[in-house]
């Protein structure tokens, strides 16, 4: 039985798509100021912070995301013979 997700998982999912997405045109930026500008340059690690940043933002979106099993009866967890 596959569970569905409630609003607040479906936001989450939308929102970890939305910041993966964002990550590539920022992962882009990071190569070309890498090959304009060189790795001494201070916008290249801040541009790697920001593609680091939204790809873990994107990571944790998504396990927020995922819906749960559902919990065990709790006469059942109790007492199993009942």
């Amino acid at each position: 039985m596959k569970s569905k997700r409630h609003i607040g998982q479906q936001i989450a999912l939308a929102s970890a798509i939305f910041c993966a997405l964002l990550a590539l045109p920022a992962f882009g930026l990071f190569v070309w100021l890498w090959i304009e500008r060189g790795l001494a340059h201070t916008w290249v690690p801040s541009a790697l912070a920001v593609v680091a940043f939204l790809g873990c933002c994107a990571g944790v979106l998504y396990a927020m995301s995922r819906p749960q099993p559902p919990l065990p009866d709790p006469i059942v967890a109790v007492d199993p013979e009942k």
